[in-house]
């Protein structure tokens, strides 16, 4: 029997800006401006701004779910 985590009607997810979820990732901030752009990366985008990209924010379930989609097997890793 498969047991999944859902969260309850109204529950809102914790949003990150790409500041934070950088520091989370311990990458830079333009890497994770580069993982929304190319999709791996799920986030939402406030506003209508293409030049500026400060309306971006990630919930923090998309961190953990490009986590768990990133894991490499041990003997793989190098």
């Amino acid at each position: 029997m498969c047991h999944e985590t859902t969260q309850a009607p109204g529950m809102a997810d914790e949003l990150l800006v790409a500041k934070q979820a950088a520091a989370r990732l311990k990458v830079h901030v333009s890497t994770v401006y580069r993982l929304i752009d190319s999709g791996a990366l799920r986030a939402h985008r406030l506003g209508g701004g293409t030049v500026r990209r400060r309306g971006v924010r990630i919930p923090a379930s998309a961190l953990d779910e490009y986590l768990l989609a990133s894991q490499t097997p041990a003997d793989t890793a190098a």
